[in-house]
């Protein structure tokens, strides 16, 4: 540890010195170059422009020995740094040189003297080997006569530059020289006090006695000695307390595992969040999944716009497969909750030993199988949505809860003693009538009008006949693309098929058959025979509502009420309707709907009348 630290340190602040001193040596060099070489012809161009005048005088004097005398003044300068000076008429002849071997010699005429007029008084160019010229026109009544040309040498600057740079160069290294020796003194230090704190920890992981270690500073090494120091301590209570030892580390094991539980718990709720999450992008729906806007649809679409951004509870009326959960939607993405997330329940699904845990969630080991904590829906739609579909098969017990939650705006899980604040907008759907489920007691009257703060009707297909060319449009479409299949569109002969049925499954059954016609069909186009097994079931309907509407209520009179009370007289009415749907429709799924039930709560009726061993096992 001595040595390996000590040296990596004294490595890298070596390195970083060298790195340092070349970078910002070459930075310095390169700018400071550029910017001196500017300045001197900045500074060299003004200092022949003022010389001009003087120039310009002579040579309209035609003076020129004055002219000579000029020109060996400033060469004789070494400020200048003047490597050569001479003056040129109109036709480019020499007039004066610092040269006497130059006299009289024609030059090119420059470009300055060719502007007719000047556009510019002066000129500089550079040239290779760190020179450059400057041009300066001479003027006689406004009138260019002749050039003064300068060549200077910018050598001189090279070594101001490194002479600087050396200075500045010599100064930063000083400084980080020093900086480094304290760094390195700084770290020995550092070093001398975490080594000792190892030989303290290895001397007491052997079961040496060991004493306190000085706290040194206020840094975190010191806070590290002051645990150290304190676990010193404590081992050397616990030596003389064997027995509550041994009792504080398995208290210490347990919340440890506890804390485990938690996390796994913790992982658990994750996972479950984020299938929830999952199962909304899937089954997620926007205010464009609306198709179609004729009729009664138009108003509830209108409706639901204005009460997406306020937080009341909604309730949403209508039979099974007219689109509630996608009215909810339409609700939860054109309000501010949009962001947040859509959580959909199925109360008519819910086994009713679990209602409360899936609504509430529960508590780790408060029923047997609850392994874990466990967030209900009311938790996983905090600031969202929450969607209770076939809120009318709740149970009473269940109602209760539901109407405490939505009245204090928390709830409390199964098992667990603390209240959890949710901020959750409720919207509910059912298919039954409500109303009459409050006057038979079977459903709570303050929890129905807590729903019905503002109600919503989505009509029935049937009442929809001219949005079905459209929905039918885009259910061709959709599973068209999903099945793989070239369907583009649906014939009119199978439209007014579709429009004369009666459709009592609403736009799920349109869904459905769409769906089995574009499976089955082998053309571009569904035709009327596409749809032949929905119109031979649109006539056997058609017969079998004929034939209950014929047998005087189920085959009951009042004459059956006497000895009878009106409960048991009504539940005969009800066993004797369910029997006869059973009897009439292939599946409990058809009698249901035609009950106006959904198959759960169907289910449920015939095992309260003792109906299910005299009906058929079939698919719900």
């Amino acid at each position: 540890m001595k040595g390996g630290i000590q040296q990596r340190l004294a490595l890298a602040v070596v390195s970083s010195l060298i790195l340092a001193a070349a970078g910002i040596s070459a930075a310095l060099y390169f700018h400071s170059q550029r910017r001196a070489y500017r300045d001197d012809m900045r500074q060299s161009e003004q200092m022949v422009q003022a010389a001009s005048l003087a120039f310009a005088h002579a040579f309209a004097a035609s003076d020129e020995v004055l002219l000579d005398a000029l020109l060996h003044e400033l060469k004789s300068r070494d400020d200048l740094h003047i490597e050569k000076a001479y003056v040129l008429n109109r036709e480019g002849k020499v007039i004066a040189h610092s040269s006497v071997d130059e006299y009289a010699k024609t030059y090119a005429l420059p470009a300055l003297l060719k502007e007719k007029p000047p556009t510019r008084l002066s000129e500089v160019q550079a040239t290779e080997n760190n020179r450059f010229h400057v041009l300066s026109l001479l003027q006689s009544g406004g009138q260019p006569v002749g050039l003064l040309v300068i060549t200077f040498s910018s050598e001189h600057i090279s070594a101001l530059v490194r002479s600087e740079l050396l200075w500045i160069v010599g100064i930063s290294v000083a400084v980080l020289l020093i900086s480094a020796m304290g760094l390195i003194v700084y770290g020995r230090r550092i070093t001398a006090r975490l080594q000792l704190l190892q030989t303290r920890a290895l001397a007491l992981g052997s079961g040496e006695q060991v004493g306190p270690v000085e706290v040194q500073g206020s840094d975190e090494i010191s806070e590290l000695t002051t645990a150290f120091n304190k676990m010193i301590a404590d081992l050397a209570e616990l030596r003389h307390k064997d027995k509550a030892s041994s009792a504080q580390i398995e208290t210490l094991n347990r919340e440890l595992n506890d804390q485990l539980n938690k996390v796994v718990g913790l992982k658990e709720q994750l996972a479950d969040e984020n299938a929830a999450l999952r199962e909304e992008l899937r089954s997620g729906q926007t205010s464009g999944d609306i198709i179609g806007a004729t009729g009664g649809l138009r108003e509830v679409i209108d409706q639901a716009g204005q009460l997406a951004s306020l937080p009341v509870t909604v309730l949403i009326r209508g039979e099974s497969g007219t689109g509630k959960e996608l009215i909810a939607r339409y609700l939860h993405d054109g309000g501010a909750r949009r962001e947040k997330p859509f959580i959909a329940v199925n109360c008519a699904a819910l086994p009713m030993t679990l209602i409360e845990s899936e609504l509430f969630g529960h508590e780790k080991g408060s029923f047997t199988g609850a392994l874990t904590q466990k967030k209900g829906k009311f938790e996983l739609a905090h600031r969202g949505t929450l969607f209770l579909d076939e809120v009318g098969e709740l149970p009473l017990e269940a109602q209760a809860k539901l109407l405490r939650a939505l009245q204090q705006n928390e709830v409390v899980r199964v098992g667990g003693d603390r209240a959890i604040p949710v901020d959750v907008r409720v919207v509910a759907a059912t298919n039954r009538n409500l109303e009459d489920e409050v006057k038979q007691g079977k459903f709570r009257d303050d929890l129905y009008y807590r729903l019905k703060v503002v109600e919503l009707q989505c009509p029935p297909l049937r009442e929809r006949l001219k949005d079905i060319p459209a929905l039918a449009q885009h259910f061709v479409d959709h599973y068209s693309r999903k099945l793989g299949k070239g369907v583009v569109g649906i014939s009119s002969a199978a439209l007014q098929s579709l429009s004369s049925y009666r459709w009592p499954g609403n736009i799920r059954e349109l869904e459905n058959s769409i769906a089995r016609g574009v499976a089955l069909t082998s053309t571009q186009v569904l035709g009327a025979e596409d749809f032949a097994p929905l119109q031979a079931d649109g006539k056997s309907a058609v017969a079998h509502a004929s034939s209950v509407g014929t047998i005087n209520f189920a085959g009951l009179s009042l004459g059956d009420l006497d000895g009878k009370s009106l409960d048991d007289f009504l539940d005969g009415c009800e066993r004797r309707l369910i029997q006869v749907a059973m009897e009439t429709f292939k599946t409990q799924k058809e009698a249901a709907e035609a009950l106006s039930l959904t198959p759960v709560k169907l289910h449920r009726l015939l095992k309260k009348h003792r109906m299910i061993q005299e009906t058929r096992h079939d698919t719900l």
